[in-house]
């Protein structure tokens, strides 16, 4: 905290950071969907900066994660799947950042790191929790009515009979009453709206009578739900685990579901101005992944496309002007250096990113305007790399360039163009700047990381399998 020259403290600086599991960039109305119910974050991203254009580092829960709380790419940190990894000795995440500047860190949620083999539902060990000094949460599953369950720092288990979106706000919001007289910085993860899609009817209901306008690069799939599974609920879970019948009825599950985190949301933020401490509360929200939907066919996630990598951004700077749209790609690992720089807190030497302060308040920043993303699922592991709306997918085992495509001219991704002649002359540009970006950052790789080289072993890999 700093002192003005009235000798009057000026307000801690603090952060409220939201993020959901398995949504895509595109399931807001803010973002011009109108199959999707999404009030409060649509009056966020009015009063702060609503961001077109960000990616996930990688596509998968783990991976991110680690990524937004060390500031450093998979290929870094050598978190690169949803493995059994813990953030490796050496990485200096978010919270030791922060809880060095005297602020309070605090977790709620999911977890999803360090997770031991065909354990979900469970505490997360002092030694998993990356610094947070206030935590409360499970490892990477919890049930949604029955068997709701939350772990506190002692290992104590709290269980809650209510839907687990409610449950979560709950608990965050009890935890925030404890900490909003000092700068604090929480962090609350939601489980949703990631498969099985489970709403409360009171949403579900919400969306009898509205229609669901599928993209133009949609193919169903057969006998299959889109969030990885089969079109039915799955057995021996109560009636709130829906999946859907079919694909539409799906996706209206999704955004029911949606819908119902996003009047979470609104809970929160009404609260943070009942206590007076909205106007120095940073806001931010946005997802881990997407989710596919059948966009080319394919489901869940781990793909290059919009509907996998591109996810939702909305930052509330209170000190910025209202309703900012921001084109400029940005990346996971720009959250770590933006709320070090709300804070106040000097940077991480080992970041990667840059603060996103200056675009919420509509200043031109210069530099590439780039992104990097890769994943390492075995079928197919890729790099790939966004700068000025036009997008390469490189294979990561052969180094083939699979995917070439103009954004701006073909949002759906329809004409992939890494074949056509015309277009060579840019393809290797972008081939030998995303080389030279990825030789630069592995040169920073983290030498207590352990690498997996399985992924790179898979004899049956293609490298072009998404056409």
């Amino acid at each position: 905290m700093s002192t003005d020259p009235g000798n009057t403290t000026e307000k801690p600086r603090n952060v409220l950071f939201v993020f959901a599991d398995q949504m895509h960039a595109f399931a807001m109305g803010c973002m011009g969907n109108k199959s999707v119910l999404t009030p409060n974050l649509d009056r966020l991203a009015e009063k702060g900066a609503l961001f077109d254009s960000c990616y996930s580092c990688n596509a998968v829960c783990t991976p991110y994660r680690a990524a937004l709380f060390t500031g450093r790419y998979s290929s870094q940190t050598g978190i690169i799947n949803n493995d059994c990894k813990p953030i490796p000795e050496g990485e200096r995440t978010i919270a030791d950042c922060l809880n060095d500047h005297s602020v309070h860190t605090s977790y709620v949620g999911k977890w999803h790191i360090g997770k031991e083999p065909g354990r979900r539902n469970v505490g997360v060990p002092p030694h998993l929790r990356g610094g947070f000094t206030d935590f409360i949460g499970y490892q990477c599953w919890n049930d949604f009515i029955q068997d709701v369950l939350f772990f506190d720092e002692d290992g104590n288990e709290r269980r809650c009979d209510k839907h687990r979106l409610t449950a979560a706000t709950d608990i965050a919001l009890e935890r925030l009453g404890r900490i909003r007289d000092e700068p604090f910085a929480m962090f609350v993860s939601y489980q949703a709206p990631h498969k099985p899609v489970q709403p409360s009817e009171e949403y579900v209901r919400l969306y009898d009578d509205i229609d669901i306008e599928l993209p133009p690069n949609f193919q169903e799939i057969e006998g299959a739900h889109l969030g990885d599974g089969a079109a039915y609920p799955w057995e021996g879970y109560p009636e709130y685990l829906k999946e859907g019948t079919d694909t539409v009825h799906y996706i209206k599950l999704y955004n029911a579901i949606i819908t119902q985190m996003d009047a979470q949301i609104g809970r929160l933020m009404s609260q943070l101005e009942e206590w007076g401490i909205a106007d120095s509360t940073m806001v931010v929200f946005t997802s881990d992944h997407g989710d596919l939907q059948g966009c080319h066919g394919l489901r869940n996630k781990h793909a290059p496309f919009e509907y996998s990598t591109r996810v939702p951004l909305i930052i509330y700077n209170p000190q910025g002007p209202a309703g900012v749209r921001v084109s400029e790609h940005i990346g996971t690992v720009d959250f770590l250096p933006t709320i070090l720089d709300w804070c106040g807190a000097p940077p991480s030497p080992l970041s990667e990113g840059r603060s996103l302060l200056p675009f919420t308040r509509g200043e031109t920043v210069d530099g590439e305007n780039m992104v990097f993303s890769e994943n390492f699922l075995r079928r197919f592991p890729y790099r790939m790399l966004v700068k000025d709306n036009i997008k390469l997918v490189v294979h990561a085992v052969t180094g083939e360039a699979t995917h070439l495509f103009d954004l701006t001219h073909d949002p759906y991704e329809m004409n992939n163009l890494v074949d056509n002649p015309d277009w060579a002359a840019k393809r290797d540009e972008l081939h030998q700047r995303l080389d030279t970006f990825y030789v630069d950052i592995v040169s920073r790789r983290n030498p207590n990381a352990i690498w997996d080289p399985l992924w790179q072993t898979d004899s049956e890999h293609s490298p072009v399998p998404y056409k």
